[in-house]
């Protein structure tokens, strides 16, 4: 049997294992190998640093420091308060802060360099949990309040009145491609970087502005990226600018690739917390206020932790209606690596409390927790505005309710658990359902934009620049499916370039879930724009005055003249013709944005929503548990692409199973992390799969105002993986921190005893 050519067939490149990511890539002659050199202490003020012993070992070509920076020392994404690299006479903020950065021509010899330097620190106590942040009210911005009514007064004069709490732990977003850039100068000056990043612009702005060029000076490239789930949204501009300092100081190609456990140690993970709350309730379950308090652990300067706390603050109402709410959120100062974002971006936290809340007055009641959820869900013509007084729109919230509970035969599922754990001492069985409601835009209004350009050559191939990154989650196929639905142009003839700052400029991050919402429409608006000009010469080549054309199968058709054109010959003729076959789009989403002070506004363009049901089994003398099933109806509008969708669905739960079930942090008193591999840090595996899979696409909800009445699907569904904690909750009859490890669910069984 012949073997197949797998490089005729792009979509294999990942399966066939020839995408080729940073540490793959063929290098220049002469390439430099980047190092960091970070501090051994959590909190510590950098008296002393001499290097001139460094320069002198083997290979050693450059040695930077704070000092050798030409531009500012910052690279803050949002509040400036985090430096490029720690000055003397600064205090390091967590242990792995990077002090000074080596190009040498092997990595061996880097490593062996840091043995030259002589430093002196003056070591402090670090502050490591968000309890002493709280104390010492040593925040990194201003707390974030959400009020709606009267939430003292509903509370007071409530039937039913609860205190709760929830801790929940961070996550290590573990994208198997670590950071990583690769810097080059140009011979006419300034510099190609070859990054790792969802965000090409801030890396070229940062480069740019740490090296005092401008941005044109610097062309950033973004292939294919080994993962990045937020990871690499900001803190992939480190390797950006630690590669473009030693290639500028050095003039000669730098790579820059972390270690595994260096990029375990020193990058920011998802936020964890501490909530605290109070609920009022009616008898039949109806939320009256609540008043929630939630102290973040940012770690130890921003990043975008302001962004990510926004995000969470106008979730922490979920899928349900409240009438009275206080919310404050504290973002905690800790001496740890700064928090950043990660798939979810502030929400999977928000939707654990407000549904642990719900599941509390349903203990209360001795209702099951459906009840609850159904009695408080938001309205459709009433109790429809948010907290912030945003109008839900398209609210599939009961519908959804009503087909899951249906699907999984929720009550009677019920009812057999209840006589399975009567009749079983050790092996308990658990059920729960969470319910979503997801915003899906930026919060800053100027975020929301996007650029696109197209190419249509001779021979009708197709080439599209579109402003996001793809780091398997599908967005190259996603945009090769707009342009063929646009052009009728078949997708073998379509080819998706790398990202380039130096061809589609300022573009937005490729985050919160708007990679297809954004690139989609832009590129859109390029092919009608094409369309609008090729209309005429179509018509006049098939010997018509006027008709309405359809693009479709690699032809232009009249169809009521009975006549067409081969897209090739249209676009070779156009070119004889002299007309343009290049277009550049633009799409922008306007009335995005909220009042900061008074923290009312617009700030999503749509919501999207969904439903999860998980059936567990817990052996209480071990802690294991199998996830017997889960079944998944999630809000997709039309799809571009219902097997990414689907995909997408599916790996987003496990890697939210791997948050509430498995992943621990653990950071020893002096601040070092110590689950910095895969040897001590547990993440989902073929074992924890569910044994059922039930995963349905809601398909009829299209989406007026997206691409394609589609709506977005990255982040949204990383929230159903709550429903196996939940269901682990039920089965053990307690309540358990995030995560829900084997530890914690044997723990409570000794106590007991």
């Amino acid at each position: 049997m012949t073997e197949p050519n797998f490089s005729q067939y792009r979509e294999a490149a990942h399966l066939s294992g020839q995408t080729r990511y940073i540490p793959d890539l063929d290098l220049y002659q002469g390439t430099l190998i980047g190092y960091a050199v970070t501090s051994p202490y959590a909190c510590a003020r950098l008296l002393h640093l001499n290097i001139s012993r460094v320069l002198l070992s083997p290979g050693v070509e450059a040695v930077i420091t704070a000092q050798d920076i030409p531009g500012p020392n910052t690279m803050a994404p949002i509040i400036d308060d985090e430096p490029c690299l720690l000055p003397v006479g600064g205090t390091c903020g967590y242990m792995g802060q990077v002090v000074c950065i080596i190009a040498a021509d092997t990595r061996e010899n880097a490593i062996k360099a840091v043995a030259e330097i002589a430093w002196e620190w003056d070591v402090m106590s670090p502050v490591l949990s968000v309890e002493e942040s709280l104390e010492k009210e040593d925040f990194l911005f201003k707390p974030l309040q959400l009020k709606k009514g009267d939430p003292a007064e509903a509370l007071k004069n409530a039937p039913f009145r609860e205190r709760g709490s929830l801790e929940a732990g961070g996550q290590e977003h573990y994208y198997f491609e670590p950071q990583a850039a690769y810097a080059v100068p140009l011979h006419q000056g300034g510099l190609l970087i070859r990054s790792s990043t969802q965000n090409p612009t801030d890396n070229q702005r940062f480069a740019s502005a740490l090296l005092k060029m401008k941005a044109s000076d610097i062309e950033v490239q973004t292939g294919c990226l080994g993962g990045g789930f937020g990871g690499k949204q900001s803190q992939a501009t480190w390797t950006v600018a630690w590669s473009s300092l030693l290639a500028w100081k050095t003039n000669k190609p730098v790579i820059f690739i972390l270690d595994r456990d260096q990029d375990f140690r020193i990058t920011g993970k998802r936020h964890g917390f501490k909530a605290t709350w109070n609920v009022g309730f009616d008898g039949q379950g109806k939320i009256l206020a609540v008043d929630i308090s939630m102290a973040y652990d940012c770690g130890w300067c921003n990043d975008v932790s302001l962004a990510v706390l926004h995000h969470c603050i106008f979730h922490v109402d979920g899928a349900y209606y409240l009438p009275n709410l206080n919310a404050i959120l504290y973002p905690c100062r800790t001496n740890k690596p700064s928090n950043t974002a990660f798939r979810g971006f502030g929400v999977p936290q928000a939707i654990s409390v407000i549904e642990s809340i719900i599941t509390q007055v349903a203990q209360i009641l001795d209702k099951d927790p459906v009840t609850i959820r159904w009695k408080n869900y938001y309205g459709i013509k009433k109790n429809n505005l948010t907290p912030c007084n945003m109008l839900v729109k398209n609210n599939i919230l009961r519908t959804v309710h009503r087909r899951i509970v249906q699907k999984s035969d929720y009550f009677k599922l019920r009812k057999e658990i209840n006589i399975f754990n009567k009749s079983h001492y050790y092996l308990k069985r658990g059920l729960a359902m969470v319910t979503g409601k997801f915003g899906i835009s930026f919060n800053e209004s100027f975020l929301n934009q996007a650029g696109a350009l197209i190419n249509i050559y001779r021979d009708g191939s197709v080439l599209i620049h579109h402003p996001g990154t793809e780091m398997g989650q599908g967005l190259h196929d996603k945009m090769r499916t707009v342009v063929h639905r646009e052009l009728g142009v078949s997708t073998t003839y379509i080819r998706v370039s790398d990202t380039s700052t130096s061809v589609i400029p300022n573009t937005t991050s490729t985050a919160a879930s708007t990679g297809s919402d954004f690139g989609g429409a832009a590129l859109k608006d390029a092919c009608d724009k094409l369309k609008k000009r090729l209309h005429p010469i179509a018509l006049d080549m098939m010997g018509l005055e006027k008709g309405k054309l359809v693009w479709e199968n690699d032809a232009v058709s009249c169809k009521e003249a009975g006549k067409s054109i081969p897209f090739p010959q249209l676009a070779f003729h156009s070119y004889l013709i002299l007309e343009s076959l290049s277009e550049k789009g633009f799409y922008k989403r306007e009335n995005i944005g909220f009042n900061l002070d008074t923290m009312e506004g617009r700030p999503y363009w749509y919501y999207v929503m969904g439903s999860s049901v998980a059936h567990v089994e817990l052996n209480l003398l071990t802690g294991k548990f199998r996830i017997l099933d889960v079944w998944i109806l999630h809000d997709c509008g039309e799809p571009i692409d219902k097997g990414i969708d689907l995909g997408q669905i599916h790996g987003a739960f496990i890697q939210g199973l791997g948050w509430c079930t498995l992943e621990k942090l653990i950071t020893d008193p002096s601040g070092r992390l110590l689950t910095d591999s895969l040897n001590n840090y547990k993440i989902p595996g073929i074992y924890e799969l569910p044994k059922r899979f039930h995963i349905e696409l809601f398909e009829e909800n299209p989406e007026p105002l997206n691409i394609h009445n589609s709506r977005a699907i990255d982040e949204p569904p990383l929230v159903y993986a709550l429903s196996v904690w939940f269901a682990l909750r039920d089965a053990r009859g307690i309540i358990l921190p995030i995560p829900a490890t084997s530890e914690e669910l044997i723990k409570p069984l000794y106590n007991e005893k």
